[in-house]
Parts: C-alpha cells; sequence; structure tokens
C-alpha cells in the first residue's frame, strides 16, 4: 500500500513538473486576484468602445495621434525628446480589443523604429522587441518577460504576466512588432 502512494506521487509530481513555465505564470497570476487594467494614453480595461472613440478624439484633436493606415487603428510618433536616441524613435498603430458587447479587454499594438531600413540590423524588430520588453517591464513593474511558444517560424515570442493580465511582445515581420496587452479572464475565456 505504501509503495501504491509513492507511485502515485511521484506521478502527480511528475504531472505537475511539466506544466510549462508559462501556465505556471499563467495560474500564478490568475490565483493572486491582482487586477491590472491599466493600456496606453489613460485608458483601462472595462471602457466602453464609445469611450476609446473618445479619448482618441481628443488625442487627435491635440495632435498627440493620428489616423493610422486605412483608418484601422490609430497612430503614434513618439515624440523627439532633447537627449534622444532619434534613430531609434518609433511609430505605433493602436486599436482596443472589444467582446461583443463594445467593452474593451485590452490593446492590440504595432511598432515600428520610424527609421527601419533592411538593410540596417540595428533596427530589426528582434532589436526592437528587445527595446519594448525594457519598456513594457519599467512603465508595467512587476514580473519578466519569458519566452513562449506561438509557433512562430522566425522568431521568439515573449510574454509577461502580472495577475489577471498579459502582454505578449513579438515580431511580426522584420520591421514589425506585435504587442498585446490583455485581460487573461477575457483571453481564456474567449478560448472555450
Amino acid at each position: 500500500m505504501f509503495i501504491r502512494f509513492l507511485i502515485f506521487l511521484t506521478v502527480i509530481s511528475i504531472i505537475a513538473g511539466c506544466k510549462s513555465e508559462y501556465t505556471k505564470a499563467v495560474e500564478s497570476g490568475l490565483a493572486s486576484g491582482i487586477k491590472k487594467d491599466s493600456l496606453i494614453f489613460g485608458m483601462r480595461m472595462g471602457m466602453t468602445k464609445d469611450d476609446f472613440f473618445k479619448i482618441c478624439w481628443d488625442l487627435n484633436k491635440s495632435q498627440i495621434i493620428s489616423e493610422g493606415p486605412g483608418n484601422n487603428s490609430a497612430k503614434y510618433n513618439e515624440p523627439l525628446i532633447d537627449g534622444m536616441d532619434t534613430i531609434r524613435r518609433k511609430q505605433m498603430l493602436f486599436y482596443g480589443i472589444f467582446d461583443e458587447k463594445k467593452v474593451m479587454h485590452g490593446m492590440d499594438m504595432t511598432y515600428t523604429y520610424m527609421a527601419w531600413s533592411p538593410w540596417n540590423k540595428d533596427l530589426s524588430s528582434t532589436e526592437l522587441a528587445k527595446d519594448l520588453m525594457k519598456f513594457y517591464e519599467k512603465h508595467y513593474p512587476g514580473n519578466s518577460f519569458i519566452e513562449i511558444d506561438l509557433g512562430l517560424k522566425d522568431y521568439k515570442a515573449y510574454a509577461k504576466i502580472d495577475g489577471s493580465t498579459q502582454i505578449t511582445i513579438y515580431p511580426k515581420t522584420e520591421k514589425d512588432v506585435a504587442v498585446k496587452i490583455e485581460d487573461l479572464h477575457y483571453k481564456l475565456n474567449r478560448k472555450k
């Protein structure tokens, strides 16, 4: 009987040990009960689509953002600041992630170095992803990014999980990097 119990404990330990670092981070984040809903430009998860558009309208009137390509996103060009490495100045396209009730549960963003060119490897999407991870770790304190498998052939993907919020960063092309901030409850329930 004792031997069977030891075998059972060993099997359970092996199964528990097989969870990926990502799965453990998600479970830990959700179990913490911590809700982080901050997005960009003062936007928050739980806002309505109308609220999102009102903030974008106000930002546009203040000439902080403009419309993105095809009017399918908003565009933000990082401002020039004294002492800034202008070669690494970024452009961001963004749009909220909304449910069927028009409630925002996150933000989809695409970043590009404004001075990108195919022959300048210092401005590759891989380098941009590293810069963005540093930026998001500084402005969204908590856990560090971990590498995750999104099945991307040529690029690595990373996720940062703090409470119920996940930030995912991965290169989409040679020049573009996707950043997604989303509520894990919404993300996980949407897949069911």
